[in-house]
């Protein structure tokens, strides 16, 4: 199961084999059968046994202090666990996928009551935005290979996810959404009849890889979305490879673009941060197919097409991560990489969270909570 999991965050659950896993161990493919009917049963004997360690390890937790050091304990025990669990979800059997989906509701639930408990001048909503949030600070661990020493990493983990949880959640809406507007880096699906075929196709794409994973969306989907044959799909893109590159560069390019013009237009240090969350929750919000499936979708693409994509994202985390340092002095760069990360994963997970949307006042609850995850809100 271990061998397995190294297999499936590296490579992608399609990409990896039966043959290749009893390869690693040192057995035959044959001889792994004894032990597992298929592929599909490891991977999710991988996600469920992982997500069961980390639930009964806050199951029996009494009070926030508890919860967390709990949770920052198993991210790091467990730390490629989220990432794997988000990326293939879609190809476990849909009685997996609910039963995965009733231990993360259980998990929020848990936190939850732990913040309520710790604060109890919060409404049951707040406090419920607050638990995703607070699991949110330890999934991102999962989607970066920043390595420290681990006291000093737990207690990172710690301190950020205490900011998060004492996160104070504005009143009303407070501002100028206009100032922060981005232009769309694809026209959405319903937005998408007055654009180029090529750009219709990606919207298309996007969506579809989205909702069902690269794996399961074939050329001829692709067309069939915007009134074309599979074929024709070619006189636009070589292979459906490059659908998803083009998809994943120009969500990058995006978040560069936006990323300079928060430095470039700041004020302060703490505005070009400011400007940086805010820019990305609009992105996030405006392209949340592009946001999935660049999280959920890149070890689909060829080895040195991914990472070439795995540099640029770690380029822009270290711009973000620069930008912190000029007002958090007291970390480092690797520090300021993983509260970044943290910032960053409570948005990606808050706008895939439907259960969330209603809320009224969701951009600026996100734009707090990923300030309070990166310095002390001021009062």
């Amino acid at each position: 199961m271990r061998t397995a999991t190294e297999h499936f965050l590296r490579n992608g659950y399609h990409r990896t084999s039966m043959v290749d896993i009893a390869a690693t161990i040192g057995i035959t493919s044959t001889a792994l059968y004894r032990h597992f009917t298929n592929k599909e049963e490891l991977l999710t004997r991988s996600v469920l046994d992982g997500l069961d360690e980390i639930i009964e390890g806050i199951a029996h937790t009494e009070g926030l202090d508890e919860l967390i050091d709990s949770l920052a304990h198993g991210a790091l025990a467990h730390r490629g666990m989220s990432a794997l669990w988000q990326r293939e979800f879609r190809y476990l059997s849909k009685d997996t996928q609910a039963l995965v989906m009733r231990k993360l509701v259980g998990a929020a639930a848990t936190a939850q009551a732990a913040i309520e408990r710790a604060r109890p001048e919060l409404s049951h909503d707040d406090a419920e935005f607050l638990g995703w949030c607070l699991l949110a600070v330890f999934e991102s661990v999962s989607h970066h290979q920043v390595m420290l020493p681990e006291e000093e990493f737990r207690a990172l983990l710690r301190a950020v996810a205490h900011r998060v949880a004492a996160t104070e959640l504005p009143a009303d809406a407070t501002a100028d959404e206009q100032d922060y507007a981005i232009d769309p880096v694809i026209p959405m699906p319903h937005e998408a009849s007055g654009s180029s075929r090529r750009d219709r196709l990606i919207a298309a794409a996007a969506l579809l890889f989205s909702e069902r994973g690269y794996a399961s969306v074939s050329i001829d989907d692709i067309g069939a979305a915007v009134g074309i044959t599979g074929p024709s799909v070619y006189y636009h893109f070589r292979r459906k490879s490059d659908i998803l590159a083009d998809i994943i560069d120009r969500a990058a390019a995006a978040t560069e673009h936006y990323t300079a013009a928060a430095i470039d237009d700041a004020k302060s240090p703490v505005d070009s941060l400011e400007r940086m969350l805010r820019y990305y929750i609009s992105f996030a919000f405006t392209h949340r197919d592009l946001v999935r499936v660049a999280v959920s979708e890149l070890t689909h693409l060829p080895a040195d097409v991914a990472a070439g994509h795995r540099t640029r994202q770690r380029e822009g985390i270290m711009t973000w991560a620069r930008a912190l340092l000029a007002v958090r002095p007291d970390l480092d760069i690797d520090a300021a990489r993983v509260v970044v990360q943290a910032a960053i994963m409570i948005i990606n997970d808050v706008v895939r969270l439907p259960g969330l949307m209603w809320r009224p006042r969701l951009h600026e609850d996100l734009f707090a909570a990923g300030m309070a995850a990166q310095v002390t809100q001021r009062t």
